[in-house]
């Protein structure tokens, strides 16, 4: 069993400090103060006078005061001060998803004319992204093994402005060498940008090592119930601004209701993600073990190729998403699907209830046949997103499920 993932004593402190500042404010307004955070629905804020208008518009953002929901409103504050504590960062800004997160981010970093080196294990909404959007707005981009200093090198050009990287790629959760591209982008003056959803700032803070941004789909961990469309983006004030600017002027900010329902699920995320982390490591164990199974995909196993690694970058833990290969293809794994009860088949991860995906079908539905066979990603493929259940439970509805198709993989070995 892998060791517990836990907060660190000095994000604690700050985040019990943000929290207490909060309550020393509203008890300055009212001697009765609510447990629990009120929403704050309204579209539009009214002043005083023309002079509390200026003020709000000199000062900005830095302000408590607001204007329009789409500059900014009382709820995301608090999510945005939380996330930005996890991640060791000056600063958060939230958006309405993270692919907003992710568009915002490049539009407010990157102009036509530019190259970026993203990795070739990319999200598929992110590589459709970049296909169907950055490339036709202008911009290059290279598609490499970001853990290979050569590939990297023969990638880089003149007008490179950013290395992209996900902490743990989706859906294979190959680790970035994190230490080591941030090494190179600073070497070249580039920016370096981390999708750091899958491992959440309890495995791995990319800021530490060195990188400019640190991204996250909230819908994800971080929220963890499955009712919440959000995405965040974090890293020092000024840059953390830019991508604010983008997220207001397209209107990708998030609702008073989605940061109330993000600030809720923030406050169980550690508890949450340590036990989802380790049933993920038990279960990664348990899949190993079944005939049908082709590969296992799973860090904190000591044959998978990221586990040295993984070891080097992550704090502990090695994160609460199994994949794994069957044999048989499409057909077996629609078989392993109908043969489960309690595990759903849902085309999203990091809730509170354990679910598969097809990536081949879902995540990575924009890239080509040719191109997921290109990346290990098979029509028999399936990613596990491991809840908060018991595990006990959770192994004995999968080895049931599993039985028929081990059956016949022993009948075919058999002959």
């Amino acid at each position: 069993m892998n060791p517990r993932v836990r907060l660190r004593p000095e994000v604690l402190r700050r985040l019990h400090a943000d929290a207490e500042r909060r309550r020393i404010r509203q008890s300055q307004e009212s001697p009765i103060r609510p447990e629990v955070s009120p929403i704050y629905p309204s579209s539009v804020y009214t002043f005083d006078d023309l002079d509390a208008i200026q003020a709000y518009y000199e000062h900005g953002h830095t302000s408590d005061a607001y204007v329009y929901r789409r500059n900014g409103h009382p709820n995301e504050r608090p999510v945005e001060a939380y996330i930005a504590a996890l991640e060791g960062a000056e600063a958060a800004v939230l958006c309405s998803s993270g692919m907003a997160a992710i568009a915002q981010t490049c539009f407010a970093l990157l102009h036509p004319g530019d190259h970026v080196i993203a990795t070739k294990h990319l999200y598929g909404g992110t590589y459709a992204f970049f296909e169907q959007t950055l490339c036709t707005w202008g911009v290059d981009i290279s598609y490499v093994d970001l853990n290979d200093t050569l590939s990297l090198r023969k990638a880089l050009r003149p007008e490179t402005r950013m290395v992209y990287a996900e902490t743990i790629a989706n859906p294979l959760l190959q680790v970035c060498a994190l230490p080591d591209v941030a090494a190179f982008a600073r070497r070249h003056s580039l920016q370096l940008v981390v999708d750091n959803t899958f491992a959440t700032p309890l495995l791995a803070r990319p800021l530490e090592h060195g990188a400019t941004l640190s991204l996250h789909s909230l819908t994800k961990f971080l929220n963890g119930h499955s009712d919440v469309i959000g995405g965040a983006v974090t890293g020092d004030r000024d840059t953390v601004e830019k991508v604010r600017k983008f997220s207001v002027m397209f209107g990708g900010t998030l609702s008073p209701f989605d940061a109330w329902l993000t600030e809720r699920g923030l406050q169980t995320f550690a508890l949450r993600f340590s036990k989802q982390c380790e049933t993920a490591h038990f279960l990664a164990n348990v899949l190993a073990n079944q005939a049908a199974v082709r590969t296992v995909y799973y860090p904190g196993r000591e044959d998978d190729p990221s586990h040295a690694l993984a070891n080097h970058v992550f704090h502990g833990g090695y994160g609460a998403m199994v994949s794994f290969d069957l044999h048989g293809g499409y057909e077996a794994a629609n078989a392993l699907v109908r043969n489960l009860s309690t595990i759903r088949l849902a085309p999203s991860l990091g809730g509170l209830h354990t679910t598969l995906s097809h990536p081949a079908l879902t995540s990575h539905r924009a890239y080509s046949q040719n191109e997921r066979e290109g990346l290990g990603i098979t029509d028999g493929l399936l990613r596990l997103s491991v809840g908060c259940e018991e595990y006990e439970q959770l192994e004995s509805e999968l080895t049931q499920a599993f039985e028929p198709l081990n059956a016949v993989i022993k009948q075919q070995q058999a002959h």
